[in-house]
């Protein structure tokens, strides 16, 4: 049974986010509060494209902001969920080692098991923080900082981030040009949106590097989320014409999976109730879910011209099984939404973009992985491809090599397609 993570915000995760997640998920991984950047500060100089020869913390690269009271109600959140944590089925984790930053050295960068490549973390966040809408979507919808004092937005900002400048014949990254209603507020906004952004795309990577599923709980958050699927969504239908094999892939996006259930019923129990719904049935249903999706990710990749067909079978017989569970809570208005949808576009980037709306259990899944979506969605533009043949065979060679060596494919893609997407080369 795989397990979640829930992306950091500028708050912390509510005991609601978590009583979710453990009704669908094996563990519950949450952020530690200091774990905030893209990458870690002492791999700027190799992000950018120099030799790893040394490693100092020269300043903030591209961090996400906190409140002012972030470190309380973190601790608050603890104390609520300790049960569940004693028990092993909640862990605070950190992307790399903390202690790395405050550690120059010569001869090497300390990384502290950082799992995704820096150089492609940075430059993929340069060029999808140049685009408008995806800035405006870190912001859509979230009344809490649109209508928040001009304090309170402030203390979010991150004014000094290395990630945001010019860097060689690179230009500094455009300003949000949207219309905003705080006009004075401007760049504050923007700096607010680029943290998110970055945090979404670590946030995708770092799931794909261990497994897990990233539950987007922020609606705001959600909206990035659904602009990088609907992103690689266009970069793959822009290449089926090149290689038939992704019109299969993309079939995988048509079919989702969520859940939903009464917020105001669960966020009412406490930990030691919502534990005792984790039940030998909920078990099984987990265990089918996974396999499920893993199934027809695998059959989307094969020659099989009944492929509606078959998913749709497969889809029906696991409804079936999940019986059990939904009568198990049918006082929490517990409901279960598989589907293989047809027409156009990408099914998953309409489910993530409501995924932090009330009533959603778990995080919208599809068959398609999320290393998949970040290199598809976060690199490329349908429009910057210039090279269809060259593109299609490296994202069949990163397909295979995410499987077993996610930061070994996240790397070598990065570096043999830097040409063909008109990025920077790195090497």
């Amino acid at each position: 049974m795989r397990s979640a993570f829930l992306p950091p915000t500028e708050t912390p995760n509510k005991s609601l986010d978590v009583k979710k997640a453990l009704l669908s998920f094996d563990k519950v991984l949450i952020p530690d509060p200091a774990d905030r950047e893209l990458i870690p500060p002492q791999s700027l100089m190799m992000a950018m494209g120099l030799p790893p020869f040394m490693g100092f913390n020269m300043g903030p690269v591209r961090p996400l902001g906190k409140i002012l009271d972030y470190d309380s109600e973190f601790d608050r959140l603890m104390l609520d969920i300790d049960v569940a944590r004693r028990q092993g089925l909640i862990e605070v984790v950190s992307s790399y080692d903390l202690s790395t930053s405050s550690q120059g050295t010569i001869g090497s960068v300390l990384m502290g098991d950082y799992p995704l490549n820096p150089r492609f973390m940075f430059w993929a966040y340069r060029s999808v923080a140049r685009e408008d809408d995806v800035l405006s979507a870190a912001l859509r919808g979230d009344q809490v900082i649109l209508s928040g004092s001009d304090d309170a937005i402030l203390a979010l900002v991150q004014e000094q981030a290395a990630a945001d400048g010019s860097i060689n014949d690179d230009p500094a990254l455009p300003g949000l040009s949207s219309p905003l209603g705080r006009e004075h507020l401007r760049l504050a906004f923007t700096s607010i949106a680029r943290a998110r952004v970055a945090s979404v795309m670590k946030s995708i990577g770092y799931c794909a590097s261990k497994d897990l599923v990233p539950l987007f709980t922020n609606h705001a958050y959600a909206e990035v989320a659904s602009s990088f699927a609907s992103r690689a969504q266009g970069v793959l239908d822009s290449v089926v014409d090149v290689d038939p094999y992704w019109t299969r892939r993309t079939q995988a996006l048509n079919c989702a999976y969520a859940e939903y259930i009464d917020d105001d019923v669960l966020d009412s129990m406490t930990i030691d109730q919502v534990l005792k719904l984790r039940t030998v049935a909920w078990g099984e249903h987990a265990e089918a879910r996974d396999a499920l999706l893993s199934s027809i990710s695998e059959l989307a990749k094969e020659e099989a011209d009944d492929f509606s067909k078959i998913v749709t079978e497969k889809i029906t017989e696991f409804r079936k099984k999940a019986g059990d569970l939904t009568n198990q809570r049918a006082s929490l208005s517990f409901k279960i939404n598989c589907e293989l949808f047809k027409g156009g576009g990408s099914v998953a980037t309409s489910l993530m973009a409501g995924s932090g709306l009330k009533g959603m259990l778990s995080q919208a899944q599809t068959g398609i992985g999320a290393a998949t979506v970040l290199l598809a969605g976060c690199l490329w533009g349908a429009g910057k491809l210039q090279d269809h043949k060259a593109a299609v065979d490296e994202l069949r060679r990163a397909e295979t090599e995410f499987k077993d060596h996610v930061c070994f494919g996240v790397h070598n893609f990065y570096r043999r397609v830097s040409a063909s997407v008109g990025s920077p080369n790195v090497s």
